[in-house]
């Protein structure tokens, strides 16, 4: 309905401004109409905005995952099935996706937020003997890491990256979110009482 429109209200009590402003800002849409022999323009909101990526890990309900400790390397999954299986992939699906391989032989696929894109990101975190606590989607194999440790010469060791001029630690691999400096590899040994 044109009288009812909130854009046509606006230009009848003559706030043109209000909707140019509108306009400029990509908020709204354009209609061209012809009402009474004069041409109006009704302006519908523009289409939402995309979801914004997070950095906290998701909030998944506490029934739809299971938390794991589960230990091994995270590899490529391609190299696996040509290692393993002698199943090759398309070029494209070289450093596609993630995955966890267990000594006992098990694959379990990285949901790739933010900390598992940390294995993407830094290729020495794929030499690690890996401790991963993770949440294990029900009736899936995926997982969603939550922490990452490794073991050093005998000692658990929980590893993230640290800037040293802003007391910061992070996640992944990439410029300090304060400074914006280089930050570093860590490992800290884990007290005993922590899992």
């Amino acid at each position: 309905m044109i009288n009812g429109s909130p854009c046509y209200q606006l230009l009848k009590a003559g706030r043109h401004t209000a909707v140019r402003t509108l306009l400029a800002c990509g908020v709204l849409a354009t209609t061209v109409m012809v009402v009474g022999g004069q041409q109006v323009q009704e302006r519908k909101p523009a289409s939402p905005p995309v979801a914004k990526l997070t950095t906290e890990p998701a909030r998944a309900k506490p029934d739809s995952y299971k938390m794991r400790h589960l230990r091994g390397r995270v590899v490529w999954l391609h190299e696996v099935l040509k290692r393993r299986y002698g199943i090759g992939t398309v070029p494209e699906a070289a450093q596609r996706i993630l995955a966890l391989e267990t000594p006992q032989g098990q694959l379990f696929p990285i949901v790739e937020d933010i900390r598992g894109r940390a294995f993407r990101k830094d290729p020495r975190l794929r030499k690690l003997d890996c401790e991963l606590l993770v949440r294990q989607l029900k009736a899936s194999s995926l997982i969603q890491i939550i922490r990452v440790y490794s073991h050093e010469k005998g000692k658990k060791v929980e590893v993230d990256y640290w800037c040293e001029i802003c007391a910061i630690a992070m996640y992944e691999l990439k410029p300090c979110d304060c400074c914006q400096g280089a930050i570093d590899l860590r490992q800290r040994p884990v007290a005993d009482s922590q899992p």
